[in-house]
């Protein structure tokens, strides 16, 4: 920049030209170094977004719907597996009663079968002592067919009883192998995944807090530099009064060529003082305005030190540890939680395998009951028949009242059937009641979705502080070249003072001659045309002879705003 060095003691001799060019070359410059200081915080607050965008995006990253969850996750699954062995008890006592009543069944179906076999003999019997009657033979080919009939819903019983014992026992294997892996993590993993959970927890909750305040600083120091952005208008403003009194003086010299000396004197000395007053109006108003800027700068510093050490601090990449050690948990789990599903998934179909042997098992039951029905019929009607067969039907008789005694036996062990059918369909409704209360136990997705998250978590929260410290440390430089950059223009204060001293080195004039009047009645009003600001009026009415002062005022336009805070 451009700067007047003035020695008051040769003042005077300083050529006045020299003068009015120095002014005129420091006006021009200044836009060009006020623009660059803005430049400069334009690029300080791009940077405050860049920073504000990350913490925003690790807040989102860390919000209790999300992260929140995944912890609540976690600790889910540690309650589970802590759980299991209740659970797996509960699934052994289920199975248990469903092998018992599956036993009492087949105990029961064996006894019809072993009555329908002996009724297959008792037929045959009645065949040898009726000597072949066409009538008691048709009575025991009838009962041959019910009975047949009977032994096939027998078989259809015991196959669907062993389709459910095999299950059974492929759930008891589950369970075993569930035990098992169990002991080996239980209650030591759980417990530490909990304890993890927990820890992430507070981890992600001071992370949390850390993005909040930095965030809630970043946006204090973006909308403070905002308002310094604005203020940089004191450069706009010295310039204008620069170019001002620069061109007061080049009227002065268009006004003065063709005056004698005496009233060129005068009119010049009466100038120089007004124009000595602005500069010194100036030069007191830049001193103030980017002494504050300047101020108001370093103000900030603990600010931006304090934003830097929020990121730096290690809050923000200390996730990396609790990641690897829910990850390590997770990988001690990956075996039973496999194990876990396909016991689940063995349950939940024994569900849709007891409905079916419970509806299975009762629709041939009742056919079964239409069987025996059928035979105690034969053997009633096959006594009657008897009565008209003399000896004949007395042998028979005999074999048809054993008949009917089987027949009644048959039809005790179909009631004895009802209740073990009862017991399946009563565990089925337990086991139903206990999924619909257990929920998801698919720990393996959980645990993936959980890790999903707090890794997207971390990776976010690591960028954050990385980028977010680079960007930290850009900010404090860029504020502090543009603390400098304003700071370097604080010689312009005293440089324009030194311009007043010159300026006003002449003596006031007390009374002014006709021929100075009447010039300066003409200059004083071009001068006042010049101002853009109302401080700049209001320096010239007070600096100009009182003549001139009601005069000049007339061409007064709206005063513009000249605060710059």
């Amino acid at each position: 920049m451009h700067h007047i060095r003035i020695d008051t003691d040769t003042a005077e001799a300083l050529n006045l030209s020299d003068l009015k060019r120095n002014l005129a070359m420091v006006a021009a410059g200044m836009d060009a170094r006020f623009v660059r200081a803005g430049s400069t915080l334009s690029t300080a607050i791009e940077t405050i977004d860049r920073i504000i965008h990350s913490i925003d995006g690790v807040t989102g990253a860390l919000d209790e719907s999300v992260a929140g969850i995944a912890v609540s996750s976690l600790k889910s699954v540690a309650g589970q597996l802590d759980a299991l062995p209740v659970v797996q008890a509960g699934r052994e006592a289920d199975m248990a009663r469903i092998g018992a009543a599956s036993r009492v069944l087949r105990d029961h179906v064996m006894d019809m079968r072993q009555a329908l076999r002996v009724l297959h003999i008792y037929g045959m019997n009645i065949k040898i002592a009726a000597s072949g009657e066409a009538a008691f033979v048709g009575f025991v080919n009838d009962m041959g067919q019910r009975l047949a009939t009977g032994e096939e819903h027998l078989e259809g019983f015991l196959a669907k009883l062993k389709e459910l014992s095999g299950s059974v026992g492929s759930v008891q294997q589950a369970g075993r192998l569930l035990a098992a892996e169990a002991r080996k993590i239980l209650p030591a993993v759980p417990q530490r995944l909990t304890r993890d959970a927990d820890a992430l927890n507070g981890h992600l909750g001071d992370v949390a807090s850390m993005a909040r305040q930095v965030a809630e600083i970043a946006r204090t120091v973006q909308g403070r530099v905002a308002t310094m952005l604005g203020a940089l208008q004191v450069g706009d403003s010295t310039r204008q009064r620069l170019e001002h009194v620069v061109s007061g003086l080049q009227l002065l010299d268009g006004c003065t060529r063709e005056l004698a000396p005496a009233p060129q004197a005068e009119v010049t000395a009466v100038v120089h003082h007004l124009l000595a007053a602005l500069l010194e109006t100036s030069a007191a108003d830049f001193d103030r305005d980017a002494a504050l800027l300047v101020a108001s700068l370093k103000a900030l510093q603990p600010d931006t030190a304090a934003l830097l050490d929020l990121i730096d601090d290690g809050t923000g990449r200390n996730g990396r540890p609790f990641l690897v050690q829910i990850e390590e948990a997770v990988g001690e789990v990956a075996i039973i939680t496999v194990q876990l599903q396909e016991a689940d998934h063995r349950s939940g179909a024994m569900l849709g395998l007891i409905t079916e042997t419970v509806d299975e098992l009762t629709g041939r039951l009742e056919q079964l009951q239409r069987v025996q029905f059928n035979v105690q019929d034969i053997a009633t009607n096959t006594r009657l028949l008897c009565r008209r067969h003399g000896d004949l039907g007395k042998a028979v008789s005999v074999v048809a009242g054993e008949v009917d005694i089987y027949a009644h036996s048959l039809g005790n062990a179909m009631r004895g059937i009802g209740q073990p059918i009862r017991e399946l369909s009563d565990v089925n409704a337990l086991l139903a009641q206990k999924r619909g209360v257990e929920g998801d136990s698919d720990m393996g997705t959980k645990l993936s979705q959980a890790l999903v998250v707090i890794r997207e978590g971390c990776q976010r929260t690591d960028l954050a502080v990385r980028e977010g410290g680079d960007d930290a440390r850009q900010l404090i430089e860029l504020l502090t070249i543009a603390g400098d950059e304003i700071g370097a223009e604080l010689q312009l204060g005293a440089n324009m003072r030194q311009a007043a001293i010159l300026l006003s080195a002449a003596p006031r004039i007390d009374q002014l001659s006709d021929e100075a009047h009447a010039a300066l009645a003409a200059l004083l009003p071009q001068i006042f045309a010049l101002y853009t600001m109302a401080q700049e009026r209001d320096v010239h009415t007070a600096n100009v002879p009182h003549a001139f002062a009601v005069t000049t005022a007339v061409v007064e336009t709206d005063d513009d705003d000249d605060g710059l805070f």
